[in-house]
């Protein structure tokens, strides 16, 4: 028996020892990695694109089958239909604060109002800018007016669009009806968007508006329909001449702005208590002159509704709301007659 322990002892020792190569292939599983690697970082952009699943684009407008970009094969009324799907997002999407251009206009628009040859970039600043001056605007379309007409691969489309807002660089509301004329290209895209007809402009400087005081609006009457006595112009001289709000160049307005003006007025106004009791409502129209300083002169009520509102009136403004900027003609101060509504409604 021992004999055949060490004869088994004596060949396990003439065995070769093999090596344990698990090193060895981890090395160069590592080594493959960072090959890898590196090529994916110098040679593709998006390396973790190669492992997210293909997505397809979403088109902003969904005209069912058949879209904007295949017109030559749709029937007018189809087209028509898909126009007035297209428009009607793009002015949803602009009054909820979107504007997208690559969604709607394509790469290079050949014309967006006054301005041509825009990217995306320098026409998304262009509408912001353009945007930044149209206070609390308001664009409605009119589906009936739309007309198109194909023109080669393009579509020309027409249509009249009201806008109503606010325009703080001249202190001033603006409304009016415009013919617009909106080219669209053979991808579906807008390469040209502009108005090329206007109509029943109506422009109202809001410092003598504040229908805001209440819920309904009222008509307001102009300066210059309002009967005011005034000196002769042959007897005062060029230094005291009143002028009206149509003549000057810069109109006056309250210093703390017309927004302002019409929160203190709609807080300091006291309703009387005969107006009240007898159910007394109404405008009633103040005039005064802004003077070269600022100050209000010559405050009196052109049209009154008694029962107490009239002095109620000339009391809230010559109290509360007398401290103004003059009018301007050539940058300097002028006197400035000036039509105030106060509006009392219970």
């Amino acid at each position: 028996m021992e004999e055949n322990d060490t004869i088994r002892q004596q060949s396990d020792e003439n065995q070769p020892v093999k090596k344990d190569k698990s090193l060895l292939y981890m090395g160069i599983a590592l080594a493959v990695i960072i090959v890898s690697m590196g090529y994916l970082t110098l040679f593709v952009d998006d390396p973790w694109k190669l492992f997210k699943p293909e997505t397809h684009p979403v088109k902003v407008v969904d005209n069912g089958s058949k879209s904007l970009d295949k017109t030559e094969e749709m029937s007018d009324e189809d087209v028509r239909k898909s126009l007035i799907k297209f428009i009607e997002a793009f002015y949803v999407d602009m009054r909820r604060g979107y504007f997208d251009p690559p969604s709607y206009f394509a790469p290079i628009t050949e014309t967006f109002y006054n301005y041509h040859n825009l990217t995306h970039r320098r026409l998304r600043d262009i509408y912001w800018r353009r945007k930044a001056d149209m206070e609390s605007l308001k664009s409605n379309w009119i589906v009936s007016s739309l007309d198109f007409e194909r023109r080669g691969q393009q579509l020309i489309a027409t249509y009249w669009l009201h806008e109503s807002y606010y325009r703080p660089s001249r202190k001033q509301q603006e409304e009016g009806d415009f013919k617009m004329e909106m080219t669209i290209d053979e991808n579906g895209k807008i390469v040209s968007y502009l108005p090329v007809e206007e109509r029943n402009i109506r422009i109202s400087p809001l410092y003598i508006t504040l229908d805001s005081i209440i819920d309904t609006p009222v008509a307001q009457p102009s300066a210059t329909n309002v009967q005011v006595e005034q000196k002769p112009q042959t007897t005062e001289s060029a230094d005291q001449k009143v002028y009206n709000l149509s003549a000057v160049e810069s109109p006056p307005e309250f210093k703390g702005g017309a927004k302002k003006m019409q929160r203190i007025i709609r807080r300091k106004l006291h309703y009387p208590d005969r107006a009240k009791s007898l159910n007394v409502q109404g405008q009633v129209m103040l005039s005064f002159i802004v003077e070269k300083n600022g100050s209000l002169s010559d405050l009196k009520v052109v049209k009154g509704i008694g029962s107490g509102c009239d002095e109620e009136a000339l009391r809230v403004v010559q109290k509360e709301v007398s401290e103004w900027k003059p009018g301007t003609i050539a940058g300097k101060p002028v006197r400035t007659l000036v039509t105030l509504p106060i509006v009392f409604q219970l």
